[in-house]
């Protein structure tokens, strides 16, 4: 085997096998679904309901990210200037959405069930094609604009709340709202009553209404910090082109 064998993706788990290994296809399908806009968002819960079918009983943590090394970058894709020579470096976007696609990506990684790994520079939406120029230098924090910031920011915050839920971390998937333009999913840990709603939406056409089959009574506010919520007995949430939400109850201790 070459020098990129450990790149190898394959299901091959158990006692003999890996405990885990990256997630190649949930990663090409945030980028078909969330940068170049190509597929519809309900791919991205086919992705995942196919993963978990493969490596089930298992016991396997897989790795959920947005690229790495060996990619052009997620933000050059989102910004459709991925392409070229690898040596001929990419411009740095200053399109907000291309940030907003990258904030979406990132939250998708660090909500669903997994490890999530961040490869540097995808948490301030670093530009680059192709290996080398997806290996570019960090840039320092003066040269940042407002929008890689903001994205940092975002990324430090989802991170606290993965952090703080149990759900979020070790919980179970559960999809509840799979259409063209919005992806809704539940995260429930039931041993430590914790569970937690993840609502991505790209282009919404209509406000998005949740099931709550099996899910607290009361409100739910968004723990991200959007000043959104809404009452399990009205589970209807109104959201911004490409966004994010993640909602706890109102009880929770990550508010």
């Amino acid at each position: 085997l070459g020098s990129g064998a450990y790149d190898l993706f394959c299901y091959e788990f158990g006692p003999f096998g890996f405990d885990g290994e990256f997630d190649f296809p949930m990663m090409w399908t945030l980028r078909s679904v969330v940068a170049e806009e190509s597929s519809p968002m309900s791919a991205l819960d086919a992705a995942e309901e196919s993963g978990e079918a493969s490596w089930a009983g298992s016991g396997a943590v897989m790795a959920r990210m947005i690229g790495n090394h060996d990619v052009a970058r997620f933000s050059s894709v989102s910004a459709g200037d991925a392409g070229g020579d690898g040596w001929t470096p990419a411009p740095q976007s200053t399109d907000p959405l291309v940030y907003a696609k990258q904030r979406m990506a990132l939250a998708i990684a660090y909500t669903l069930p997994g490890a999530v790994v961040v490869y540097y520079g995808d948490e301030v939406g670093l530009a680059g094609r192709q290996d080398p120029d997806s290996r570019r230098v960090m840039p320092a924090d003066a040269a940042l604009s407002a929008d890689q910031i903001a994205t940092r920011d975002f990324v430090a915050k989802v991170g606290t709340l993965r952090a703080c839920s149990d759900a979020l971390r070790r919980g179970t998937y559960r999809g509840l709202v799979t259409d063209a333009e919005a992806f809704a999913f539940a995260r429930e840990d039931p041993a430590q009553n914790d569970a937690a709603i993840v609502v991505v939406a790209r282009n919404p056409t209509a406000p998005v209404t949740l099931p709550m089959k099996g899910l607290a009574a009361g409100k739910w506010v968004d723990a991200l910090g959007s000043g959104v919520s809404f009452d399990a007995g009205a589970p209807t949430v109104l959201m911004p082109s490409h966004s994010v939400a993640v909602f706890v109850p109102a009880a929770s201790a990550c508010l």
